[in-house]
C-alpha cells in the first residue's frame, strides 16, 4: 500500500510537471490527515499565535471549519465558493485568501486565485453634518451612557483603540486637549481581550477639544466619580454594567442601532474617524495640521480621508461698487 501511494504521488508530480503546474514546494503532494491539510493549519496557527491579529485568527478558524485541502485550482475554487455561500463579503474573502497565501507562498493554486472586490463609494464612509447631528441627538436621548463616547469620537476622530484606551490622566480639561500616548489594542486570538500598547506611529500627539466637548467631559468625569470609578488614571469610557473596558462589537451594536433609528444606512465604526477628518478638511483646515492631530503623514491623510462631505465653499467673484471704485 505504501509503494502504491508513492507511485500515485510520483505520477501526480510528473503529470503536473509536464503541464507546467508543478507545486515546487511539494506541499500539494503530501498526504492528508482525515481529509485535512495539517501543514496549512499548523502554519496558520503559528502565525496566529505570533501575530495575535484578528484577521489571522479569522483565517485560521475559517480554514479549520472548512476542513478540506487547498492544493489544486479546483480545491481553491471550491473554497472560494464555500466562503461566498457562507455570506462572507468579497473584501473579507480577499483578506482571508491573502493571509493563507502568506503561509504558503509556493502554492500556485492560491497565487492564481482572485476575488473581485467591488469598488466602495467614497461617500459611503462619511456621514453628512445633518446625519451626524441626528445620530448624536438620538444617542443623547436613547443611549445616554454611550453619548459621551460617540460625541468625543466624532469630535476628535480618534482610532478605536485610542478611544477605548483613553485614561483620565491624558484628558487635559484646562488646556482643552487630549494627550494620545497609548492604546488598548485588541488581542487577535480573543474577541474581547485587549492589551496595552503604544500608538500606531509610536509617537504621542495632542488632539484639541472643542469647548462643548470639554464641558461634556467635565460632566462625565463628575458622573464617573459619583459611581466610585477611578477618575485620576482610570479609563474615561467603560461598559455600563461591569465597568470594564469597551470593545468594538458592543460599540458597533449601539452605533448601528442608533443609525437605524434615525433612518440612516448603518456605517461601520471607522466611519466616525472618516467623517471627522473629511469634514475638517472640507472646512479648510491645513492638511499638515490635521495630519499631526490624526497621527498620519500628510499625503496619507489626503489619500485616505479627502472624501466628499457635501460642504463645498464656492468662490465669489463679485466686487462691491465701493471697492471697485477704490481700485480704479
Amino acid at each position: 500500500m505504501a509503494v502504491a501511494r508513492a507511485q500515485a504521488i510520483a505520477a501526480e508530480i510528473w503529470s503536473d510537471y509536464q503541464q507546467g503546474e508543478l507545486d515546487w514546494s511539494l506541499s500539494r503532494y503530501k498526504p492528508l490527515v482525515e481529509g485535512k491539510d495539517p501543514e496549512l493549519l499548523k502554519a496558520l496557527e503559528e502565525l496566529m499565535l505570533r501575530k495575535r491579529q484578528g484577521r489571522v485568527t479569522h483565517a485560521y478558524r475559517v480554514v479549520k471549519r472548512y476542513g478540506k485541502p487547498l492544493r489544486s485550482k479546483g480545491e481553491v475554487a471550491a473554497f472560494l465558493s464555500w466562503m461566498e455561500a457562507e455570506g462572507l463579503a468579497a473584501s473579507t474573502r480577499s483578506t482571508l485568501l491573502s493571509t493563507i497565501r502568506s503561509v504558503q507562498p509556493g502554492n500556485q493554486a492560491l497565487a492564481a486565485a482572485v476575488v473581485k472586490v467591488p469598488h466602495r463609494s467614497v461617500q459611503e464612509e462619511v456621514l453628512s453634518k445633518g446625519e451626524i447631528q441626528r445620530v448624536l441627538e438620538d444617542l443623547r436621548i436613547h443611549e445616554d451612557w454611550y453619548y459621551p463616547v460617540f460625541a468625543v469620537w466624532l469630535g476628535t476622530g480618534l482610532r478605536n483603540s485610542e478611544l477605548i484606551g483613553l485614561t483620565w490622566d491624558c484628558v487635559r480639561l484646562e488646556e482643552g486637549e487630549l494627550l494620545i500616548s497609548k492604546t488598548l489594542k485588541r488581542d487577535g486570538t480573543a474577541t474581547h481581550r485587549r492589551e496595552w500598547g503604544g500608538t500606531k506611529t509610536g509617537r504621542s500627539r495632542v488632539v484639541p477639544l472643542r469647548e462643548d466637548l470639554v464641558e461634556l467631559l467635565r460632566e462625565h468625569k463628575e458622573q464617573m466619580g459619583a459611581l466610585g470609578l477611578e477618575t485620576r488614571r482610570g479609563l474615561v469610557f467603560v461598559t455600563p454594567i461591569s465597568h470594564g473596558h469597551l470593545y468594538d462589537s458592543g460599540l458597533e451594536i449601539v452605533w448601528k442601532r442608533s443609525q437605524r433609528r434615525v433612518g440612516i444606512q448603518p456605517r461601520r465604526l471607522y466611519a466616525q474617524r472618516h467623517s471627522f477628518l473629511s469634514h475638517a478638511l472640507a472646512m479648510g483646515n491645513s492638511p499638515a495640521d490635521l495630519a499631526a492631530v490624526a497621527g498620519h503623514r500628510t499625503e496619507q491623510l489626503l489619500n485616505t480621508y479627502a472624501k466628499p462631505t457635501g460642504r463645498v465653499l464656492l468662490p465669489n467673484w463679485s466686487v462691491d461698487q465701493k471697492s471697485f471704485s477704490s481700485v480704479e
